[in-house]
């Protein structure tokens, strides 16, 4: 068999632009944790300066009138680091006031700032310190160069190796393989990236080792030498070392204020001099008489490897989405003409593709755009509230909840529309409104103008996903549609599970514009894979009394059984979701401290469970005897609602962790045999047009989707975050419960108000 060597190229060029987006994330993520720990180093400078100043205010010294004694320390701080260009003293109101060195107005990069806040909470003024940008360029170049000079051959060698692999497999299948030729591809996918992955990590770690510990020793001998002038002010001033008083206690306050110092004494010996352990700087104190002293300080070492630990699952987590994208992208790939053309050739059996892996990979990039948000949506919107507005997390979830609205509303409308017009010109017309919404987005600098583009963005997503399950659904063979529906399904988690982390890279790099940016990129990009992989399908106009039939949904409502499915399982569902998972989650964690870049390692844990489980939990339905449904259903709302529980207790990043493994758990026990349920109804509705129940069933719960974020901002608001996570999981325990009396109650009841 003659196998093109087009397939073959498009096969290495995959690979080698997965793993380019690896090496520039990783990049990304080693200068990020390097100027972290490097402005960290001057912030202590700061800290030291306002602490005085903070002090002088206390006994009623205005900020003014601390010329001399402020900016001596101000001096002295400059003499102590030569890499502090400059610090300078501002009131409230931003006037300068005075300051030592070259700090311009307005501050250029590199400047970094503490706000004085006085006793009552209130800022007074602000110290503000411009360190020079040669600290940071040097090394970043420095970082930029070993990463890129490892890089580059390992990318070009495994772009190599990808294509003589492609050549030597040849992608296709033969009569007597059984099908086993499907799973070639994707496992010399995962051999070859996920080696040039391995490779990458390993220059990444030789770099932490070379750059950071070196860095926190340097951090560390500030803090010392901080410490080490103030002995020296008390020695001018006459004071012996053994009469220094609450330098112990000074030295635990330092230990306790800053992690990296492990250790901090003050020791005296005679003039031969102070040995030092191992790893501890010793910091002479110029001691009056014959004795000698100095300040002895030990680095933790615990810290930095921590800090190395924290970066090496940074580069874990990229590598495994840069692996899960190039993954979808290889699907995508092999629908193509150049890699069917070999296939239907090897096997003439082999028909037109399915309609599911048709808009697969459209599906995974576009939903990829809307994915990216979810960890930076709800801090920027934060940032964009007028201050002092009122309610304020109800606003903070209001972009989430007109998106989640739109997508409830523009159900069945649109589902009509994109059949009026066609899928294929129905997609690409969504993903075109879709793309100027997220592009409107990053130019949004008003929260008006953020809720009028997700109004917009909502509208095209509502477009695209209903065209895309209507390419499916329009299939007339079954277990096309089946199947179809699982592939979509997947496709959706994928996305949900690779674009979080890389929004979160992109906004904590870049700012939330430049994610709305890309996200507005990938719509344009899934435009044209439409164009490109979908057939066209001529438009189809109902009758208009199917379409008046298509929205009375009275009759529907009352089918027996489905108003606790839905109001029971698939509302709470999709609220807890929502305003937890999407909503409450990335608050918590932004408002904790923690990384945009580790929100969304954090959001990866729910699909991820969805992605592992859901396949394994699905095959329970094919167990014989009573139908297993109900009980997987209820078991799956009760882990769901019952996980908050770690979070009520113990809050934390380790609680809310686990609160999204048992939701994700829970969720994945429980939506496969819910939809089954569903298409059930669907299929045996006494009459009823099978698209009423679907429709019903995703206008609840998409409403659901709606109500969860603003439910949740309004109990924010009064409750706080434990007691909102709290009633949550009341809600969707309560829920379960409710389903599973309407299950379990005994026959003579079965049509009763419950149901």
């Amino acid at each position: 068999m003659r196998f093109p060597l087009i397939p073959a190229f498009l096969f290495g060029l995959l690979i080698a632009a997965c793993l380019a987006a690896g090496v520039w994330m990783t990049e990304g993520s080693l200068l990020k944790a390097y100027r972290g720990i490097l402005e960290s180093r001057f912030a202590i400078a700061l800290d030291r300066a306002a602490e005085g100043a903070t002090h002088a205010a206390s006994l009623g010294v205005s900020l003014d009138s601390q010329e001399e004694t402020l900016g001596a320390a101000l001096r002295r701080e400059r003499a102590l680091d030569p890499d502090i260009l400059g610090m300078a003293v501002q009131d409230a109101r931003g006037r300068r006031l005075y300051g030592e060195g070259l700090v311009p107005d307005p501050t250029p990069s590199g400047t970094l700032r503490k706000t004085l806040i006085d006793d009552l909470g209130l800022p007074f003024g602000q110290i503000l310190l411009r360190y020079d940008p040669r600290a940071l360029e040097t090394p970043a170049a420095e970082i930029r160069r070993d990463m890129r000079r490892q890089a580059w051959p390992v990318t070009a060698g495994a772009a190599v190796l990808g294509f003589l692999a492609a050549l030597a497999l040849r992608a296709g299948r033969t009569r007597s393989d059984g099908g086993r030729g499907r799973l070639r591809l994707p496992l010399a996918l995962a051999l070859v990236l996920g080696g040039g992955l391995f490779l990458i990590d390993h220059q990444a770690l030789r770099i932490i080792d070379r750059t950071l510990n070196p860095l926190i020793e340097t951090k560390v001998e500030s803090i010392g030498n901080g410490a080490r002038t103030l002995i020296d002010k008390a020695l001018d001033l006459g004071i012996p070392l053994g009469q220094m008083q609450g330098v112990p206690e000074y030295f635990e306050s330092l230990r306790r204020h800053y992690p990296e110092l492990e250790r901090i004494t003050l020791d005296t010996a005679p003039a031969a001099g102070i040995a030092a352990g191992p790893g501890s700087l010793v910091l002479p104190v110029p001691a009056r008489g014959a004795a000698a002293a100095a300040l002895v300080v030990t680095p933790d070492t615990r810290q930095a490897a921590a800090q190395i630990h924290g970066l090496l699952l940074d580069t874990a987590f990229l590598g495994l989405v840069a692996l899960l994208i190039g993954f979808e992208l290889l699907s995508m790939l092999t629908q193509t003409g150049a890699f069917r053309r070999p296939l239907d050739a090897a096997d003439p059996r082999a028909g037109p593709s399915l309609p599911a892996e048709q808009v697969r990979g459209v599906l995974f990039v576009f939903m990829m755009a809307e994915e990216l948000n979810r960890p930076f949506l709800p801090s920027l919107t934060e940032r964009l509230l007028p201050a002092g507005a009122a309610h304020a997390p109800l606003l903070v979830s209001l972009p989430i909840v007109v998106f989640m609205a739109i997508v409830a509303l523009g159900q069945i409308p649109m589902a009509l529309w994109s059949e009026s017009l066609g899928r294929r010109r129905g997609l690409m017309l969504g993903a075109g409104i879709a793309g100027i919404g997220y592009g409107l987005c990053a130019y949004a600098d008003a929260y008006a103008g953020l809720l009028l583009a997700r109004a917009l963005s909502a509208v095209g997503f509502t477009l695209v996903f209903t065209s895309a399950q209507g390419h499916i659904v329009d299939q007339a063979d079954p277990k096309a549609r089946t199947a179809g529906l699982s592939v979509f399904i997947r496709a959706i988690l994928t996305a949900a599970l690779c674009a979080p982390p890389i929004g979160g890279f992109l906004a904590e790099h870049f700012g939330g514009g430049m994610a709305f940016l890309g996200a507005a990129g990938l719509c344009l990009a899934a435009l044209c894979l439409a164009r490109a992989m979908m057939p066209a399908t001529p438009p189809r106009v109902r009758p208009r009394a199917a379409r008046m039939a298509a929205g009375t949904l009275r009759d529907t409502w009352r089918i027996p059984g489905l108003r606790t499915l839905l109001l029971g399982c698939a509302v709470p569902a999709k609220l807890i979701l929502t305003a937890l998972c999407f909503f409450l989650v990335p608050l918590i964690l932004a408002g904790e401290g923690h990384s945009l870049s580790s929100i969304g390692r954090v959001q990866m844990i729910y699909p991820l469970m969805m992605v592992l489980f859901v396949p394994l939990f699905s095959r329970w339905d094919e167990a014989p005897g009573r139908d297993p449904r109900p009980r997987q259903i209820v078991l799956g709302g009760l882990v769901a609602g019952l996980g908050v529980i770690p979070v009520v207790l113990w809050p934390g990043l380790g609680a809310i962790m686990a609160f999204l493994v048992f939701l994700g758990l829970g969720q994945a026990l429980s939506i496969t045999p819910q939809s089954s349920l569903m298409a059930a109804y669907a299929h045996h509705g006494q009459g009823r047009q099978s698209a009423q129940v679907l429709g019903l069933f995703r206008l609840v719960e998409r409403g659901g989707s709606a109500a969860g974020p603003a439910l949740a901002g309004a109990l924010l608001g009064l409750l706080g975050p434990v007691s909102t996570l709290a009633l949550f999981g009341l809600l969707t325990t309560g829920g379960a419960l409710l389903y599973g009396y309407g299950q379990w109650r005994p026959a003579s009841d079965a049509s009763g108000s419950l149901s």
